[in-house]
């Protein structure tokens, strides 16, 4: 088959699913649109990418492009005027989501010390762009069904693209390793890892929702959002497991298994999964106290399994500078977003001329660096309000607050080797922050709404349980 009428092809068959999608969801709002498109730009690669194909570096595209600033510029002009449109109770948003709040606030007040603050102030009203876009997904007459749809719709679209982009057009689908000269699909992202990252939260997805179907007895129902789901799903397993060992992603691949596993223990079992989200935060701190006394142990074990080595690809060869560099400024960091920016002496001084690096793989060492351990102490804290937001969740959706529940392991392990929290252009990162704020209580003109939404999803659950009381 020709490029061209691979393209072809590739795009009637989204054009179908997107058909589908909307049809099991005619109560979406044009304005859940916005956030559509700002989901789709973050899962895939920066638009000035698309439009220049010079060969610039991850740096240059982490430094923003004229035609980003304009399309972001006005997705967040757009989710204003929305907000400003829809009647939304704005303190209970804010007390629903006061730490996600402070956080924020705090990457904001840190400007103040970057030493690049203007590349800082550009990274941070992005970042400001996530929590508006949710309260566009909040504002919808049923949250949750409009969540489901944004995710459904990044699956819909660039998962079958990334597929068509490694196979047919390989100066934009693929990548080769800077040292081994090895092959790695990156599909509509701009890495091997992204591309992992796309797929994996979507095959999650979609076998969640599979699973909630066969619950509630709705497969027969959605015969053809099955079939629809089930093809999706298995291009991201394709893509997800790629053409060679060396060129998946062994992280993505790892929270994949591990979001699976944790799904299926509690997708059967709710009265477990109840005392789960009631022990969550417990949970995650043992778990995380575990791992520390237990991490050489384990990478070991992982590593073999996932057949990489226990630098895990050269990564503890990055962090012991920056941990070194960070002891410089170990209580406030030195300032959100600046650090990683090109034009950065320091970094430069660190690791070029031997390469050039974006990231330090590893989300809590990013966070001790610009932010230190204040940073640290606010994303815990934040984590833990994550808890509780689940929490209720799961008292008004069984489903949704599994899912929930799944998501907290999964970023939590992806960040030990590469970086979604606080990111600007995570796709990991940014369906947290949605699933935090859409976890709250609806208010406004949509609150008895929420509330008949609620009761049900309640009384479903119920029911439920007394047919499934393990």
């Amino acid at each position: 088959m020709s490029p061209i009428l691979a393209l072809i092809a590739c795009t009637v068959f989204v054009a179908v699913l997107l058909s589908i999608e909307r049809s099991h969801n005619r109560e979406a709002s044009l304005g859940l649109l916005v956030p559509t498109v700002w989901m789709l730009i973050y899962a895939s690669r920066p638009l000035g990418r698309w439009f220049d194909m010079s060969g610039v570096g991850e740096a240059g595209v982490e430094s923003g492009s004229p035609i980003d600033r304009m399309v972001l510029s006005v997705l967040i002009g757009l989710a204003l005027l929305i907000l400003l449109a829809r009647k939304l109770d704005w303190n209970r948003i804010v007390n629903d989501n006061f730490w996600l709040i402070v956080f924020f606030l705090y990457l904001g007040m840190s400007i103040l010390w970057s030493e690049i603050p203007l590349a800082s102030s550009k990274r941070w009203i992005r970042s400001i762009g996530d929590i508006l876009m949710a309260c566009v997904v909040l504002s919808e007459r049923k949250p949750l069904q409009a969540l489901e749809s944004v995710l459904r719709r990044c699956a819909y679209v660039l998962v079958p693209f990334s597929l068509m982009l490694s196979k047919f057009y390989p100066h934009l689908g693929r990548e080769y390793g800077r040292w081994s000269g090895m092959e790695m699909w990156t599909g509509v992202t701009m890495q091997k890892n992204s591309l992992g990252q796309l797929c994996a939260l979507s095959a999650f997805l979609l076998i969640w929702a599979l699973l909630r179907e066969r619950r509630t007895g709705g497969l027969q129902k959605a015969a053809l959002r099955r079939t629809a789901d089930l093809l999706v799903l298995l291009i991201a397993l394709f893509l997800l497991i790629g053409p060679s060992s060396y060129s998946r992603s062994a992280t993505s691949v790892s929270i994949f298994l591990i979001g699976i596993a944790v799904l299926l223990l509690l997708n059967q079992r709710e009265r477990f999964a109840r005392y789960v989200a009631q022990q969550l935060k417990a949970l995650a701190l043992s778990l995380s106290l575990m791992y520390v006394l237990l991490y050489d142990s384990l990478v070991k074990i992982v590593t073999s399994l996932l057949e990489r080595d226990e630098t895990l690809t050269g990564r503890t060869d990055i962090w012991r500078p920056l941990l070194e560099y960070a002891s410089d400024n170990p209580i406030l960091g030195v300032g959100y977003g600046g650090f990683w920016a090109p034009g950065n002496w320091e970094l430069e001084d660190l690791f070029t001329p031997q390469f050039i690096l974006t990231q330090a793989h590893n989300g809590y060492l990013a966070i001790y660096v610009e932010l230190g351990i204040v940073g640290l102490v606010l994303l815990a804290v934040f984590l833990l309000a994550y808890c509780n937001a689940v929490r209720r969740q799961l008292d008004r959706s069984f489903d949704w607050g599994v899912y929930g529940i799944c998501l907290l392991p999964m970023s939590l392990i992806y960040n030990n080797s590469e970086v979604s929290f606080l990111q600007s252009s995570s796709y990991l990162w940014s369906t947290m922050v949605f699933l935090t704020i859409v976890f709250s209580t609806a208010g406004g003109k949509n609150s008895e709404d929420a509330k008949m939404d609620t009761a049900t999803l309640v009384t479903e659950d119920r029911i439920r349980a007394k047919k499934h009381p393990y």
